[in-house]
């Protein structure tokens, strides 16, 4: 339908009047049956928007829209006819560059109306929106700043969601914590992914109170629910924010516990070793303490036994009962060294050494220990090679074992242990169970040894097989046990290069199979003397009598003992239990000797110190230290001290005899130029 001019008039300045009241400008286009686009009027805001007055526009349209990029133009256009066909509100945004080059962004819209002739008439406003689209813009690239932040920040999951717990937002971290993918995640409830059914209540509870009370809640430490449907440990914090257009936000940022705890387990782990390797240092104290008096009492039995014996005759029942209480007594005094062997106060020697000795002595142990209903059996092939080895060492990897094993029995009237000693024909079994096997398989002689200990115990898991040797890693409850036994058992067999083999499953026992390559042949021990060993103070004294001896030594026993000792073999015996009182009737000339023998551990003045007094006060002089250990501290300070010689206790007549013959054998004999 056509319009006359004066009716166009009048609805351009009707325009004009409405164009004054609102910001933006203002077009009229009418849209032919052949999408014939023509515009009718423009108001003169324009000018404010494209920077092209209303009457060039009017007279060439194209001023308006080739500030626009090419595409810009096609979707423009796109858009408006695609809305005039379906008869629909028209709305679009898009970015130009004015005639002054300033960039903006423009929002349009429209409402199609059809006219009685077909065509179809649009009036679009046009506003500038760019402080709009620039905050949103800005709004956006702090989503994705933060967005980015959240997703590189190890632990640390974030889950937004709305009051009615549908999951909005859902970032990296959920993802790698909770096992669910965004795609999985976004538009379910919170309680269908992390949060377990016992806890639905109290969490719509937390989340309703914060809407309501728009502060955020502090969750603390929950344990929630993973995709798999295990548990983790997490540090949750419920956060509320409200949106202009989201509305309200709910945010719960989640920090996996997971590394802290284990951190904290290693630390209490490490605490514990700790503790354990300070009681064990306090412990191999106390051995050392325990065994210098033990030494002492057990020096006191035997001398006075080896006296004794030399006092009656040999068909003398009473000889008997010495010698027993002689052989008990020298039982006791090797027990004593293992304890310092234990406590690391003894130097320990590889020898070539058959391991059956050194299980027939841990069995006379084991058998005091071990559960009298308990089946222990030993077999021992006679045709196994001797190996190179520290027998004290070899005997505590054994005691370990056995004492690990009876410990796994659950049934100890039905438990068996079994000891095996057999000869191995080349390198340890390249299986499966081969835990540790130190340096190559392939370089072990032709016949080598396998010492096995068996049980019929509760067995091992793979889980526990794999820690086994782990230092202080014990299944034993608290209180019960160190973990310290099998890791001493594999830092012993790692020293002497053997092998060792697990063979255990739960509910059929367990098998420790030791490997080592075999040594050369036994050294040959010393015969047996023809002739009673009481004869041999007698032979000493025969050749040195009236030498002056010195003798300190704090203990009492040991004193008196020693006392006799020495005048039965015809020596001129000076004994003093105080070692400040010694020396000084030395230095006042009250006493007069030919060698010294002092104690090593005594109160107010070391044995060590002593010697080195002694010697300043008489060179050519020769002084021995004896003590229940001899370290190697010692040993090392000994020389510099001119100390000749170090006497082990407890001492057997012999032993100490032969030294005094050798100390003696200086003053009487000099040494030749």
């Amino acid at each position: 339908m056509l319009t006359s001019p004066a009716t166009a008039a009048e609805n351009h300045r009707q325009l004009d009047e409405l164009t004054e009241l609102v910001p933006g400008a203002l077009l009229r286009y009418r849209v032919h049956a052949d999408e014939r686009v023509e515009l009718l009027y423009i108001s003169r805001y324009a000018l404010d928007i494209w920077g092209v007055t209303a009457e060039a526009a009017m007279a060439d349209e194209s001023l308006l829209w080739n500030t626009g990029e090419r595409q810009a133009q096609i979707e423009l256009r796109e858009s408006f006819m695609q809305a005039v066909r379906q008869r629909r509100i028209w709305w679009h945004e898009w970015r130009i560059k004015d005639t002054q080059g300033h960039p903006k962004w423009l929002r349009g819209t429209a409402k199609p109306l059809e006219q009685m002739d077909g065509t179809v008439l649009c009036t679009a406003f046009i506003m500038d929106v760019t402080e709009s689209i620039r905050a949103r813009a800005l709004e956006y690239a702090g989503d994705l700043r933060n967005r980015q932040i959240f997703d590189n920040v190890p632990g640390l999951a974030v889950q937004g969601y709305g009051p009615d717990l549908i999951v909005t937002y859902w970032n990296a971290g959920s993802e790698r914590l909770y096992g669910f993918s965004a795609q999985e995640a976004l538009g379910r409830s919170m309680l269908d992914l992390v949060v377990p059914t016992h806890m639905h209540a109290a969490f719509k509870a937390t989340v309703q109170h914060m809407v309501q009370s728009r502060t955020p809640v502090l969750s603390g430490v929950q344990w929630l629910r993973r995709k798999d449907g295990s548990s983790v440990e997490v540090h949750c914090n419920e956060v509320f924010m409200e949106h202009p257009d989201r509305g309200m936000e709910c945010f719960c940022v989640d920090f996996d516990l997971t590394e802290r705890r284990a951190a904290e387990d290693q630390r209490l782990a490490l605490e514990m070793q700790l503790r354990e390797s300070q009681k064990l240092e306090a412990l191999g104290t106390l051995a050392g303490g325990v065994a210098h008096d033990f030494n002492n009492i057990m020096a006191a039995i035997l001398g006075n036994a080896r006296l004794a014996l030399e006092d009656v005759q040999s068909q003398d029942p009473a000889a008997i009962s010495l010698q027993e209480i002689l052989k008990a007594g020298g039982r006791a005094r090797d027990l004593v060294q293992r304890i310092l062997s234990f406590s690391r106060r003894q130097v320990l020697e590889r020898r070539v050494v058959a391991l059956s000795s050194v299980v027939d002595e841990s069995v006379r142990l084991l058998r005091a220990t071990l559960p009298r209903t308990l089946e222990l059996r030993v077999a021992c092939d006679p045709q196994t090679p001797p190996v190179l080895a520290d027998a004290t060492q070899m005997q505590q990897v054994l005691l370990n074992l056995c004492t690990n094993a009876w410990q796994a029995m659950p049934d100890l009237a039905c438990g068996k242990l079994h000891i095996e000693l057999r000869p191995h024909r080349g390198a340890p079994p390249p299986r499966h169970g081969v835990v540790s096997a130190p340096g190559a398989l392939t370089d072990w002689p032709e016949v080598n040894v396998c010492l096995a200990v068996s049980d019929n115990g509760a067995g091992m898991d793979a889980q526990t097989m794999e820690r086994l040797f782990e230092p202080f890693f014990t299944t034993k409850p608290p209180g019960e046990g160190t973990g310290l036994g099998l890791a001493v058992v594999h830092g012993i067999l790692r020293d002497h290069q053997a092998a060792i083999e697990v063979d255990s499953a739960p509910g059929r026992g367990s098998t420790f199979s030791l490997y080592f390559r075999a040594a050369g042949q036994l050294e040959a021990a010393p015969e047996p003397p023809d002739e009673p060993q009481r004869a041999t103070a007698a032979r000493v004294a025969a050749g040195l009598a009236g030498t002056r001896i010195l003798y300190v030594d704090d203990d009492e026993m040991i004193n008196h003992l020693i006392g006799r000792m020495l005048q039965r073999g015809g020596f001129r015996a000076l004994v003093y239990r105080d070692p400040r009182q010694a020396l000084n009737d030395v230095r006042e000339g009250k006493v007069d000797y030919d060698l010294a023998i002092t104690d090593f551990a005594m109160p107010g003045m070391s044995g060590l110190e002593l010697a080195r007094e002694l010697r300043a006060l008489h060179p050519g002089r020769p002084v021995a230290i004896t003590s229940g250990f001899i370290a190697e501290e010692l040993r090392r300070l000994a020389p510099a001290a001119g100390i000749a010689d170090l006497i082990p206790k407890p001492n057997t007549c012999e032993e100490l005899f032969d030294a005094i013959e050798r100390l003696a054998s200086r003053v009487c004999r000099p040494a030749l130029p």
